[in-house]
């Protein structure tokens, strides 16, 4: 799996989940498992897509 696919199949999941987790809030059921899943994907699509600093930005911007 290239990486821009493993980018796109955990925003997906991620998606999923949030949709998962709104509803289990409405139903004021528990949403632990969720979350941790939630937890886990953002940490790896972290590790995939960097964040820009906000000081990078200003750099970028404003040479």
């Amino acid at each position: 799996m290239s990486k821009h696919q493993a980018i796109k199949t955990i925003r997906m999941e991620i998606d999923r989940i949030n949709q998962e987790i709104d509803l289990r809030i409405i139903k004021g059921v528990s949403y632990r498992r969720e979350a941790l899943r939630h937890k886990f994907l953002m940490a790896q699509l972290d590790r995939l897509v960097p964040r820009r600093s906000a000081f990078s930005f200003f750099t970028l911007a404003f040479n």
